[in-house]
């Protein structure tokens, strides 16, 4: 009873405060690992990195995680940080679907075009996101919220346009072609975006759609941060949600088309500006500033993105939003890992920063996905407990405030990419890679060329990173080996945990569409 009145006042106290819906932000990084922005870069014992593998003597390439992001480090400071959060999907698609809709990606109606219910499904860059489908703007703009999307849309194209649509062309796909390039094309180029734009604004829960990149095309953070500064301003009278769906990193800041210096400034993925951007600090500036900071020079593009998100909280400060103003930080997956369901590709950062609700500095270690996103947001945004049957996520509001977790909070949590489906606790980590019998025989053709996905590419070197991936059933003692190099499946002393962990998956199977081996039966 006692409890019960103190959940009561916690409650009633948490809506005195929140009585106004907040105004609410997502700022979704794309292949973001923990050692790639400064609050987080050194825990290595937290997430599986680069260079926490690096430092283990698990991995050789050069990664230096000296970075110099003060406005991320800021939101953490003054917010909470989640040091179990999972990806629930760790590809681009995949993760934004779970991000948007609140469902697995093997739940997405578009997978079920070509792979109906009761059979094998494999996930690859899927699933699209369908206007027949509910989602996170869909609702909020039903709870009186105006929406907005900028930067990366990651989840279908024909389904934009009844006009039959062309292929990017191979300029399109660039992060940062010259002027010359895009001279040539540009009048197809801006056809092109304004169709999907379009098509954008037209069922998926969106007013506002704006600097745009279709997949992963070309990167220009001072047109897309312009584009929410407008937003902001433009809707500071009344609630708002704003997806930020970053370009970057993409890959590592040391890749190549993560260079600052190599990008024109006046280039879009819209077409060509009339003046190069000048809204964010130049190159000369950030370079300046990160040789002051010891920051090597390949780390810079973490301080262009930096500026971006400073803008933000400058905007919302400048007009009074700030106090009533949710902001999430996190990626669609990490780098390492990426198109499995390793640590290194699915646990991934995430910070909340809430002021006068979250408290500052504060840390969960609560089990919680990207699924449960759209749900605690929308719990939050309808101001009580949100009829959620159409998703698969549930609240972790409790834990933002700073309670503990339910006692009937999950004790696992469901990871998928290709054919692979993976089960996470605390402790433990059980991973399963069935395939259909064409991609058993391709495998058998062409052994470790074929990867579980079925294809022979875009596997990011898991194979090289993890000892172990080349084996069907896989069992991880997290606690002893976070870097995943051990598998213990075969292992006796471990044999009512793997049980456990197989009768785990079995059970999500069960909610799920379509087969997977022999779980679920």
């Amino acid at each position: 009873m006692k409890r019960f009145f103190l959940i009561l006042i916690l409650t009633i106290t948490t809506f005195i405060v929140v009585a106004e819906k907040p105004n609410i932000i997502i700022i979704f990084a794309d292949d973001l690992d923990a050692d790639e922005i400064n609050y987080t870069s050194e825990m290595h014992d937290v997430w599986a990195t680069h260079s926490g593998a690096s430092v283990r003597g698990l991995w050789s390439k050069d990664c230096n995680p000296r970075v110099l992001t003060p406005h991320i480090d800021s939101l953490a400071k003054n917010g909470m940080l989640f040091e179990r959060f999972y990806v629930n999907g760790t590809v681009c698609s995949s993760s934004r679907y779970t991000l948007l809709t609140g469902r697995y990606a093997t739940n997405g109606e578009d997978l079920l075009r070509d792979y109906p219910a009761g059979t094998h499904a494999t996930l690859e860059w899927r699933p699209w996101i369908l206007r027949s489908e509910s989602s996170l703007p869909k609702e909020l703009k039903r709870l009186g919220y105006t929406t907005g999307i900028i930067g990366k849309w990651h989840n279908g194209e024909s389904d934009l346009s009844e006009k039959s649509m062309r292929k990017a062309m191979k300029v399109e796909r660039k992060a940062n072609p010259t002027l010359d390039e895009m001279e040539a094309v540009e009048k197809s180029i801006s056809e092109r975006y304004e169709l999907l734009r379009e098509g954008l604004l037209n069922g998926f829960g969106w007013d506002v759609v704006d600097r745009m990149e279709w997949g992963n095309s070309i990167v220009n953070l001072d047109w897309q941060c312009e584009g929410a500064l407008n937003f902001i301003e433009s809707n500071q009278s009344r609630p708002f949600f704003l997806y930020c769906a970053l370009p970057v990193p993409h890959g590592q800041y040391r890749f190549d088309y993560n260079q600052i210096e190599s990008y024109d400034r006046s280039v879009t993925s819209a077409g060509i500006l009339d003046t190069k951007m000048e809204l964010l600090p130049s190159v000369s500036n950030i370079l300046e500033r990160c040789k002051k900071a010891n920051v090597p020079r390949v780390n810079a593009m973490a301080t262009h993105m930096d500026d971006y998100i400073g803008k933000i909280i400058m905007s919302l400060e400048k007009l009074d939003l700030r106090d009533n103003t949710l902001i999430i930080f996190t990626s669609d997956h990490g780098s390492r890992g990426k198109n499995s369901v390793y640590e290194g590709g699915a646990k991934v950062p995430m910070i909340i920063s809430w002021p006068k609700v979250v408290e500052a500095g504060s840390l969960s270690d609560s089990l919680i996905g990207s699924v449960d996103i759209a749900s605690t947001l929308l719990e939050i945004a309808s101001g009580s407990i949100f009829d959620n049957r159409d998703m698969d996520g549930r609240s972790f509001k409790w834990q933002l405030i700073g309670e503990d977790e339910p006692n009937d909070w999950r004790k696992t949590l469901l990871i998928e990419a290709g054919n692979t489906k993976g089960v996470v606790s605390r402790d433990w980590k059980y991973i399963a890679n069935r395939v259909t019998k064409e991609v058993e025989v391709k495998m058998k053709m062409r052994p470790q060329e074929v990867y579980w996905t079925g294809y022979d590419h875009h596997n990011y070197q898991n194979e090289s990173m993890y000892p172990t991936f080349w084996e069907a059933d896989q069992f991880f003692d997290l606690k002893e080996d976070l870097y995943e190099q051990n598998n213990l499946i075969s292992n006796v002393q471990y044999s009512t945990y793997v049980r456990m962990m197989k009768d785990e998956l079995s059970s999500y199977v069960k909610d799920l569409p379509h087969t997977f081996g022999e779980f679920g039966k």
